[in-house]
């Protein structure tokens, strides 16, 4: 019986790989190119400004929403599919405006993928609680490695089928629907395996919550799921710190696309490739770190990541061609790979198994109102700054602020007893 059990569990995980690949490959066919066409159609900072910070607010949000669900629920697979349906409504969508009016408005991007973004997020905080289940305890951070190493990969093909496909076709519209059509087939595949896995293998038989369902309806519930996270002295100290550092990398994020295509001219196949080089390094990285990297190293290589980031608005600051961006993306997805391994494994210890996916939603939503803050406050500084002192000035002065503040929330990192022991 147990034996049976087992290779059950086995042919999950195998299932749950497949599905993270295909889910992967068919995001990263289309997430590179969005805020490219934003500014393409006639957005500006501002637009790009509210794109990172919609995306990040619910994206995060909602994943407190979809983790207390799974946790009073145990619908686990639920979460799973959720998680793997927007590309395949999302992509259908697209296709039809380009189809139509062969043109998308920046507006119509920015509310389709906050969208989509907040139903994708649902499975964010099951899968580690899931993997958790599934894996042996010592094999846990290797199996979780794999799975993200996976997602590395294929959002590498998926960026160069994108850049190829660029490449190729001349006309932009076409070249866009024709990677929207292929996101939608690997969507699709997505969802099929998603299907597949037996619900009995990862669902959870219990309710934690008296009243079960109908608790869902509750928002005492969700503000619970705060208490219940945040009375964990040594999460709460985790948590609180990367809030700050997210708020501080995300000023940031809305101007590197301003730099690329206004600054430094960079075509599209170009820009993709940022994501490929920084993909690259960092399959790299988790495996180094889901394999080598012992548990009272944590706290050491969270410092290299954090410190290490305040490099990128420097190099944003001054730079000069594509070379220079290029070289930065393959040193962030290097050091992004240790966070994205260890973060995971540390919340995992840090909470009762029963409050895991609670953890999860609570910890990404925290990160998530950092982040829809310092993308909306980094569009709005920036662009007050280039209206006064022009493009590439303005520019240089926000970045320098984002420099300082990365600087600053990294030494908070440092100071913080509870983190990562």
């Amino acid at each position: 019986m147990s034996t049976n059990v087992e290779i059950q569990r086995s042919n999950a995980i195998k299932k749950l790989y497949f599905r993270v690949s295909t889910l992967s490959f068919s995001n990263n066919l289309v997430s590179p190119i969005l805020p490219y066409l934003i500014v393409y159609y006639g957005g500006g900072v501002k637009e790009s400004g509210v794109f990172q910070a919609s995306n990040n607010l619910l994206g995060n949000i909602g994943q407190i929403i979809w983790g207390r669900i799974s946790d009073v629920t145990g619908f686990r697979k639920l979460m799973l599919l959720l998680g793997s349906l927007p590309m395949l409504l999302v992509s259908t969508i697209y296709l039809m405006l380009i189809t139509l009016f062969n043109s998308i408005n920046p507006y119509e991007i920015i509310t389709l993928s906050a969208i989509a973004t907040f139903i994708g997020s649902s499975s964010a905080p099951v899968i580690g609680d899931v993997i958790s289940d599934l894996s042996d305890y010592s094999r846990r951070a290797v199996v979780y490695s794999i799975h993200s190493n996976l997602s590395a990969i294929f959002s590498i093909v998926g960026n160069l089928v994108t850049t190829i496909i660029f490449q190729a076709v001349s006309n932009t519209s076409t070249a866009i629907s024709m990677i929207i059509l292929l996101a939608f087939t690997s969507a699709s595949a997505s969802v099929l395996v998603t299907l597949s896995i037996p619900k009995s293998i990862i669902d959870k038989n219990i309710n934690t919550i008296p009243g079960g369902k109908v608790a869902l309806l509750n928002i005492i519930e969700y503000v619970k799921s705060f208490k219940i996270s945040l009375s964990n002295k040594k999460f709460r100290g985790f948590a609180f710190a990367n809030t700050f550092y997210n708020f501080s990398l995300s000023l940031a994020w809305p101007l590197f696309i301003i730099t690329q295509r206004s600054v430094l001219n960079l075509s599209p196949a170009q820009i993709t490739s940022f994501s490929i080089a920084s993909n690259a390094m960092m399959i790299l990285s988790q495996y180094i770190t889901g394999r080598h990297v012992s548990r009272n190293k944590y706290r050491f290589f969270t410092l290299v990541n954090r410190f290490g980031l305040v490099m990128v608005p420097l190099t944003y600051a001054f730079s000069t061609d594509y070379i220079q961006i290029l070289l930065l993306n393959i040193f962030v997805g290097f050091v992004s790979g240790f966070t994205n391994i260890i973060f995971p494994m540390y919340i995992v210890e840090c909470a009762e198994e029963k409050d895991r996916a609670t953890f999860f939603g609570v910890y990404n939503t925290l990160i998530g109102l950092a982040s829809f803050a310092g993308s909306m406050v980094g569009g709005l500084v920036s662009g007050y700054l280039i209206t006064i002192f022009g493009l590439v000035q303005g520019l240089r002065i926000s970045y320098l602020i984002s420099a300082i503040m990365r600087f600053i929330s990294a030494v908070i990192t440092l100071k913080i007893k509870e983190y990562v022991y």
